[in-house]
Parts: structure tokens; C-alpha cells; sequence
């Protein structure tokens, strides 16, 4: 048996799979294990009680953890974490990026693009990345993200852009005030949940004209800072995330007015890397 994570800053996909014959046998989700977001000691308590349990039920003998924030030291601090758990097993960890490839590009060539909690990208020929336009955080990029997404929105909420009927909506849904999203944004740890949180409130108005060119601008800024660095005259756009799920229909709109060719788009690429990891 093999074990496949996809991990995100909000939740982390797990499934346990015939490695034979491509067969999920248990899928079960965690909250989101991101190294950058969450200390070592979380993500152990985490690991201990959700993924030890299962995986004392079978024998395994992989393990492949797809996460985001996975680089640099990271990469040893989760293959270390796993490693008490399956001291036996062989265990790889890399980026959700790099998982994302792996289910979309099997033959090594395309453009891959995350949009959930969190956004990235990356440009691959003949299983080679050639360029790779750097996500940076909330803070610095993450352009079109559901943490991005919910940052702004929550400013134009405080800021009195929000439309009032919808201003309205929002405060008995969330109940934010300006000291709680202050406190919450510059004093409590995992902001960019605190800012994901408000997300869905997107998908729910979308037939909003405020909402829906809301999304469509930051979907757009995404597409133009990021996917048009690329050799989109080459290569499809492939995308994995619940934002580019939930907005298909805008994002397919963007892309064509932009020149870009949409490929896959998947909440989840767990079926794919199953697949991709059963050969």
C-alpha cells in the first residue's frame, strides 16, 4: 500500500491506495499542514491523531506528501514528522506544486497552476521546470487565492466599498469588526485562514455584479501576473484548486480574453496522482 497527501494551508487530502492495481482503498482530510503557516509541534498532533491511526491499519510502504510550503528545510522537517509514524516506510515530500505537475503534466510539458487557499505556478518542458514566477505569500503575490480573495474583500467590508445590502449579509455571516480583523490579521497566528475564511461568501453571492467583478479582477491578476509569463503559445494552462473549480466559468472567460488555452481544471488532483503513482 502507498499513502498520498495533498496538503494545503486550509485542509490536507489523504488517501491510501493500492499501488497495483490504482485502488483507493480510505480517504480521509486533516486541516491544512503547511511548515511556513504552523509550528512543528501542530503539525505533530496533527499527524499523531489524524494519519497514525490509518495508517497502522495497513502496510505501507510509501509515502508521497505533496504540501504546500514544502521547501527548503521544510522538506526534512515533514519527512522527519512522517518518519516517526512510519519509520519503515520510504517517504518523499514536495511541494503541492510539484503534485500538481505530476497529476496534470504526466508527460512532463505544460503550464500548472494552483488556485485554492493559496495560489502558484510553473512552466514545464520534457519533466524539466524551466520558469517558475514566484507565488511570494498573501503578502507579496498569491494574486487570485482564496486568502488573497478573502484579504480584500474583508478590506472593502471595513473600507465601506462593499454594496450595503450585501455589507449586510456579510456582518450577521462572519460578525467581523475592525478590532477583531485587526487582532486577527497582525496579532494571532494563521492569517492567511483567517482571510481564506471569508471566500465562500464569493461562491454564494456570484450572482452578484459586485461579487462577480470582484472575482473576475482578481482571477484576471492572476492570469496576467503570473500564466502570461509563460509560453502560453505553446502550452495549455492547467489548473488544480477549489477558487479555479468554484470559478471555472469566470476563470475560462479571463483565460480566452487573455490568449491562454485552459486544460485540466480539478478541485483535487488526488484521483490523477493515484493514478500517476500506480504505474
Amino acid at each position: 500500500m502507498i499513502v498520498i497527501a495533498d496538503g494545503g494551508s486550509t485542509k490536507c487530502d489523504w488517501a491510501v491506495a493500492d499501488d497495483e492495481n490504482g485502488t483507493i482503498v480510505e480517504r480521509f482530510r486533516t486541516e491544512g499542514i503547511n511548515p511556513y503557516a504552523v509550528s512543528v509541534e501542530h503539525i505533530r498532533e496533527v499527524l499523531q491523531t489524524y494519519f497514525a491511526p490509518v495508517a497502522g491499519k495497513y502496510d505501507i510502504s510509501a509515502v508521497w506528501f505533496y504540501g504546500s510550503g514544502c521547501a527548503f528545510s521544510a522538506v526534512d522537517t515533514m519527512r522527519s514528522l512522517l518518519g516517526e509514524i512510519l519509520p519503515a516506510a520510504e517517504i518523499w515530500v514536495s511541494s503541492d506544486l510539484d503534485g500538481a505537475v505530476k497529476a496534470c503534466c504526466p508527460d512532463g510539458n505544460g503550464i500548472v497552476c494552483i488556485l485554492g487557499t493559496g495560489s502558484a505556478s510553473a512552466q514545464h518542458e520534457g519533466g524539466v521546470r524551466t520558469k517558475q514566477v514566484p507565488s511570494l505569500g498573501y503578502m507579496l503575490g498569491d494574486e487570485g487565492s482564496g486568502t488573497v480573495m478573502g484579504r480584500l474583500l474583508l478590506s472593502d467590508f471595513l473600507k465601506g466599498i462593499m454594496p450595503a445590502h450585501l455589507a449586510e449579509l456579510f456582518a450577521e455571516e462572519y460578525g467581523v469588526t475592525q478590532a477583531d480583523a485587526l487582532e486577527r490579521a497582525y496579532h494571532q497566528p494563521a492569517a492567511n485562514r483567517y482571510f481564506g475564511s471569508f471566500a465562500p461568501f464569493l461562491s454564494k453571492h456570484l450572482q452578484e455584479p459586485y461579487i462577480r467583478a470582484f472575482v473576475r479582477e482578481n482571477l484576471r491578476r492572476f492570469v496576467v501576473r503570473n500564466i502570461c509569463q509563460y509560453r502560453t503559445d505553446l502550452y495549455v494552462a492547467h489548473f488544480v484548486g477549489s477558487i479555479a473549480s468554484t470559478f471555472e466559468e469566470i476563470l475560462s472567460e479571463v483565460l480566452a480574453e487573455e490568449g491562454v488555452r485552459k486544460g485540466i481544471v480539478v478541485a483535487s488532483p488526488m484521483e490523477l496522482l493515484v493514478k500517476y503513482h500506480s504505474k
